[in-house]
């Protein structure tokens, strides 16, 4: 068995892995990768943003052109090329996971299933890697939950939907997270019967309640039926179709489609590493970190999905960058991730956050003002025909704004802007002194900052009014 010893090895050459390695590259060190032998890229490039984002603005194209009448453009005979669309996506993954793969093999690189042997090194194919500093990024997996037939009966999971060529007519989608509400809406946009089945009391549970009622009726527009507020008792066969049997307060409810779509969300990757030998503490929720990304091994540190706090790729990214520069560079820093934790949601209407929500306010007992303001009395909106949703904008009593969330067109671009005034700690009097371009959907940030603007400090601003 052949013994290798580099500065810093990294273990996982997905975002989080990547953007530690170089990282750790630029700051002169050894570095390795150690990753298993599938394909290379991470979850982002092959199977999770990418093909899915790929694969919904076709989506949005059909929904286009089905509903422009309502704009007076007459189009007739659209029909999804499913076979087409799926490969388009994989023809533009290619490409992305071709430049990333040459990217990772620029470094050392040792495929197989690597496993820890000692608290600075593992094993992996025959040979010993051995580092001064290792990174864990093993990142995490589709959750499959304890219900009853599940596995007997079947489904398909969202690595499945987005390879399939023929979908089946109808489908039941168990979870209402931000995977479901994406390829829900991207299979009913290819022509499925669409049924949400959701243990929550609103869609995007984590969210503020707002937000998911707005959604909801979004879908139900769309003939996609929501049922929220639900526990699945068990799934089973009924006949060549499946059904799901579940059940609110006192009432069963049963669903039957041609096939389930697993939509529960993702579990960290930790079993079968040997992170017990390296004196790594880790549970079925994540490796466990410190405010530094620090594992209980001092000489090794996690970032990215496999520590199961926020599975976001630029939060993987930033992650990588700061296990990296605390690991080997002359001090450490505390991970922040109050801003870090800027999302977003690519149904349509689309989901946005920065910065805090009504409910993050509520849970630390942070002192805050809201104002929302709807899509459909918004002038761009109207004019364009986009007028589902919403933008609301929290500000402490001194005026700072501590955190926007947008339901709407666009959210996913426009909550930039929150982003930047989140970051600089802007006062809601600068989105009123700021420029806003007439007539354009940015410009609804501004109502929200008016509304606390005269409730707050009593100053009165006239805005252009379409």
């Amino acid at each position: 068995m052949s013994t290798h010893e580099f500065d810093f090895c990294v273990v996982g050459a997905g975002s989080a892995g990547y953007a530690a390695a170089t990282t750790a590259r630029r700051m002169g060190k050894r570095v390795a990768f150690v990753e298993g032998e599938g394909e290379l890229g991470g979850l982002c490039i092959l199977r999770g943003c990418m093909p899915s984002k790929t694969e919904l603005r076709s989506a949005q194209i059909a929904h286009l052109a089905r509903t422009a009448g309502n704009l007076g453009i007459r189009v007739t005979g659209v029909e999804p090329d499913v076979p087409a669309v799926v490969a388009r996506k994989r023809r533009i993954i290619e490409g992305f996971a071709d430049y990333r793969a040459a990217g990772i093999k620029e470094f050392p690189l040792f495929r197989g299933q690597p496993k820890f042997t000692g608290p600075r090194e593992l094993a992996v194919d025959g040979q010993t890697v051995r580092a001064s500093k290792f990174l864990i990024a093993t990142g995490s997996h589709i959750h499959v939950p304890d219900i009853a037939g599940l596995r007997a009966t079947g489904f398909v999971d969202s690595d499945g939907v987005l390879e399939l060529e023929r979908p089946q007519k109808s489908f039941i989608a168990l979870g209402g997270g931000p995977t479901s509400c994406e390829l829900s809406q991207y299979l009913r946009r290819m022509g499925c019967d669409m049924t949400i089945v959701q243990r929550s009391a609103t869609l995007l549970s984590l969210e503020d309640e707002d937000v998911g009622t707005a959604l909801a009726g979004a879908f139900e527009d769309e003939d996609i039926a929501v049922h929220t507020g639900m526990s699945i008792k068990r799934v089973e066969r009924a006949g060549a179709r499946k059904r799901v049997v579940a059940q609110r307060g006192r009432e069963e409810m049963v669903f039957e489609a041609d096939e389930i779509f697993l939509a529960l969300g993702r579990r960290p990757n930790v079993e079968g590493f040997g992170f017990e030998l390296a004196g790594v503490a880790f549970d079925h929720g994540g490796v466990k970190t410190d405010a530094y990304l620090q594992t209980t091994n001092p000489d090794i540190f996690a970032a990215g999905d496999v520590t199961g706090d926020y599975e976001l790729v630029h939060v993987a990214v930033y992650e990588g960058q700061l296990a990296a520069r605390n690991a080997l560079g002359a001090g450490k820093q505390k991970a922040d991730y109050d801003l870090q934790h800027a999302r977003a949601v690519f149904s349509d209407p689309q989901v946005a956050v920065a910065g805090r929500t009504e409910r993050e306010c509520k849970q630390r007992g942070i002192e805050y003002a809201v104002a929302s303001y709807p899509f459909d009395d918004l002038g761009k909106a109207i004019s364009a025909d986009l007028t589902q949703g919403f933008a609301k904008m929290l500000a402490a009593p001194d005026g700072r704004i501590l955190g926007v969330t947008i339901v709407g067109a666009d959210a996913a671009d426009l909550i930039h802007e929150a982003i930047a005034l989140v970051y600089f700690k802007a006062n809601v009097r600068d989105v009123i002194a700021m420029p806003h371009l007439h007539p354009t959907l940015a410009e609804i940030l501004t109502y929200p900052a008016e509304e606390l603007c005269e409730r707050l400090e009593g100053e009165a601003h006239v805005l252009v009014s379409p």
